[in-house]
């Protein structure tokens, strides 16, 4: 057995595990924000999906519930039905969702939220230099996103570092840069912010809530109705989820596995 398959192997197994603990935390209300990174590459990333899998999620979500803007589900997050609203984000800025996710998402007529790190985007490089084909979008492509109007256009830093570790001035420099550019290249500055992995800092809260409507951090608990909307946790899509696990995320959410690969990684939340 290869490595890769083996892992995959063992990520089932947990999620399997994860799910079961699910139960002991009760309901999960709220609107589901969704976190898509890549579609319809093979770079053995948890962090992508086929595009034959996004299709098929897109025929989950539309049974399952309504797709919104994340504005509209942050206003209704109060509702008695807000359990069956659904937000997609997708983070970084890679141009595999332009080619494979966007046409999905027009031809549906469904929302969706682009969580832009302008630093590749810029200098066209790949935001990890160990995955060279994982292009960024160009500005072309954004703005052709935006001008249909399902694309809401937010930030994730210029250059995507853990916002734990830098100082103050560091960190305005990295929001102030990644909003200049945002606005010089669409027109409007970004109104909706997400930190890099999720890792909420502090320091970087004091400074993002003086520039964005909302923000959202690591970690899949549930949008409440007095859910902080600078606090908001959003579920993350992987590899290993299949269709399976993709449907108890939307159900549960499965806060279990989210717990683990906190601690796993050393980080509490907010």
């Amino acid at each position: 057995m290869s490595p890769s398959i083996r892992n995959n192997v063992l990520r089932k197994a947990a999620k399997t595990v994860f799910a079961a603990a699910d139960v002991f935390y009760g309901t999960f209300p709220g609107p589901r924000i969704l976190i898509y990174h890549q579609v319809g590459v093979m770079l053995g990333r948890e962090m992508e999906v086929a595009s034959e899998t996004f299709r098929n999620h897109l025929d989950i979500i539309g049974k399952f519930g309504n797709v919104v803007d994340l504005e509209t589900a942050v206003a209704r997050r109060g509702d008695p039905e807000a359990d069956r609203l659904v937000v997609l984000t997708f983070d970084d800025g890679y141009e595999d969702v332009y080619r494979n996710a966007f046409p999905l998402l027009k031809e549906r007529g469904w929302p969706f939220t682009l969580y832009l790190t302008t630093a590749p985007i810029a200098n066209g490089e790949a935001l990890d230099p160990r995955y060279p084909d994982a292009r960024p979008f160009t500005w072309d492509q954004v703005n052709e996103m935006a001008e249909t109007g399902l694309a809401t256009i937010g930030a994730h830093t210029h250059s995507h570092p853990d916002l734990r570790r830098l100082s103050s001035d560091r960190l305005a420099e990295e929001l102030e840069t990644s909003n200049r550019l945002i606005e010089q290249a669409t027109g409007a500055p970004p109104r909706h912010f997400t930190y890099p992995w999720g890792y909420w800092a502090p320091e970087a809260d004091r400074l993002v809530r003086k520039r964005y409507a909302t923000a959202t951090v690591g970690g899949g608990g549930p949008v409440r109705a007095d859910t902080d909307p600078y606090l908001l946790p959003r579920i993350p899509v992987q590899r290993s989820d299949g269709l399976r696990f993709f449907e108890r995320k939307l159900r549960t959410g499965l806060r279990m596995e989210d717990r683990f690969r906190g601690r796993v990684h050393g980080y509490a939340g907010p």
